[in-house]
């Protein structure tokens, strides 16, 4: 077994390739006893399995990243549980991160190993024998997770390494790349990916798509403010026809909503696989601190978060869980009632809530939830951002309108909770249609529902970002706490580890 390691942490071990797996519908692949990099990737198969080794790193490390990045470190979350346990995740909250934070490390970490086993992939796809319509799939699949990657390693940390070619250990002296070619990258791999199949020519789960493909391609167009492309790949998800909001809101994070109609890019997460595991704790870190709901508490929903909602909206209880709601125990008949253990905040993450029903039989390396990247009212409502931008307020007034208009015809009661403490009875017109025409008006009100409609998912620190408000939001909703955010808190620490084991190539980001 073969090991080539970076200074800057892009790991590749060939033997993960045959052991990880991204999809519920994915091919399994059966390892063959001996093999190097120089006599492996020979055909379609093959290659397939290394693009598998990649979504693997996705799942076992970025669903991670996703929350204690994005989430932790925003208006919409504290860090949950004693400040004594995992004290690093309330300096990342408090925005108050060390270089010499593990968890600084382990997201780069994370990033640059889908990269470089991404670039194993690309690279050697030159010498994959077999159909090229395949071994194009494969690759574009491939860009796609590196300009995924890219795209969260220089929203955190800004100027970082390029690395678009699998590297030897004698190139690695790598040394920081400006953010406009990390930019650049990431729109040159995603052009070319868009030529992948729509979901309905997939005929499995968890597959990188068109419409993933360009709606992200859209998110990176908005976030560089070029609004025009951004409008035109938005178009072309909306266009497909492959994508709707379905009637319930709270259908989508509950396990039968896993890859539904409204499901644009999910990392899939499978229990009971033989010989493998590839289930996920990462929402165990998130579920209620409470003994009986068999949680760690760590991604609690702010009180500014809850403020932000209208009154009635019904996606307050899909979002949050509140002291006094009652839920069914992992005991078959009995109930429990939340306290909230621990939270500083009063609440806790309701998006993540596994039933003791699904967990039964299982560890909590097991759990099988998938973690909802992209949704396709993420998609409209960034649309609808780039339209206003573009004085297309009647256009853009539309799509927020068809996502308010879901909220509001959604269920009330939650089928998963036995009773809910949160009352949402409310005599008023509940989410009325959004009719102001003024554009600073309407960007207002399309940013309050992006906030609201993907609150605890993983993108509100780079939406705060993309919309210059990181600063006045996190000192707002987290006055309590004393944070101040200085200007050079907008990006992460460049991890010590990687300053010091490359003598200092790789330099750190300026007031750390």
């Amino acid at each position: 077994m073969k090991k080539i390691y970076s200074r800057i942490s892009l790991y590749f071990t060939l033997a993960t390739f045959l052991i990880g797996a991204c999809s519920e519908d994915f091919l399994n692949r059966t390892p063959p006893s001996v093999f190097t990099e120089i006599n492996y990737f020979k055909n379609v198969d093959e290659l397939e399995t290394g693009l598998v080794a990649c979504f693997a790193m996705l799942r076992s490390g970025f669903v991670f990243d996703h929350w204690m990045t994005d989430d932790l470190n925003s208006d919409d979350a504290d860090c949950g549980s004693s400040p004594g346990d995992q004290p690093l995740l309330y300096d990342i909250s408090y925005s108050r991160m060390k270089p010499s934070s593990d968890y600084m490390w382990y997201f780069w970490s994370d990033y640059y190993s889908v990269i470089a086993r991404c670039n194993e992939v690309i690279d050697r796809s030159a010498g994959t024998k077999g159909d090229p319509v395949e071994i194009e799939k494969i690759v574009d699949q491939a860009k796609y997770l590196r300009a995924l990657s890219y795209y969260h390693l220089v929203s955190t940390y800004g100027d970082v390494p390029l690395v678009n070619r699998f590297l030897n250990p004698e190139e690695l002296k790598l040394r920081r790349a400006p953010v406009e070619e990390i930019w650049t990258q990431i729109e040159s791999d995603l052009k070319d990916a868009t030529i992948l199949p729509t979901v309905s020519n997939w005929n499995e789960s968890g597959r990188v798509t068109s419409g993933a493909v360009y709606s992200l391609l859209g998110k990176v167009y908005l976030t560089r403010k070029k609004y025009q492309l951004a409008n035109a790949a938005f178009q072309k998800v909306v266009s497909s026809g492959e994508y709707q909001l379905v009637p319930d809101y709270g259908f989508i994070f509950r396990h039968e909503g896993e890859n539904c109609a409204e499901s644009v890019f999910e990392i899939q997460h499978k229990t009971n696989i033989p010989d493998g595991n590839l289930g996920t704790y990462s929402e165990t870190f998130r579920m209620p601190r409470d003994y009986a709901a068999g949680g760690w508490g760590f991604d609690t929903p702010t009180k500014d978060l809850l403020n932000e909602f209208e009154p009635g909206d019904p996606r307050i209880i899909y979002t949050l869980i509140f002291p006094g709601d009652v839920f069914p125990a992992q005991q078959e008949g009995t109930t429990f009632t939340v306290e909230c253990f621990e939270s500083p905040t009063g609440y806790n993450a309701r998006k993540v809530w596994i039933p003791w029903s699904e967990r039964a039989g299982l560890n909590m390396l097991e759990y099988d939830y998938n973690c909802r990247y992209m949704r396709y009212a993420e998609v409209l409502l960034l649309y609808a951002e780039s339209l206003n931008e573009l004085n297309k307020q009647d256009s853009a007034r539309m799509l927020v309108n068809m996502v308010r208009a879901r909220a509001r015809n959604t269920p009330i009661t939650d089928p998963q909770r036995v009773s809910c403490a949160y009352d949402l009875s409310y005599t008023g017109e509940l989410l009325p249609d959004i009719t102001g025409s003024n554009q600073s008006e309407l960007r207002k009100a399309i940013w309050h529902e992006q906030r609201v409609e993907l609150a605890i998912e993983g993108q509100r620190r780079s939406m705060l970002l993309r919309t210059g408000q990181f600063k006045a939001r996190m000192e707002a909703a987290k006055a309590y706490a004393g944070v101040s955010v200085e200007p050079h808190e907008l990006l992460f620490p460049i991890p010590e580890f990687e300053i010091n084991s490359t003598n200092g190539m790789i330099t750190q980001n300026p007031g750390y």
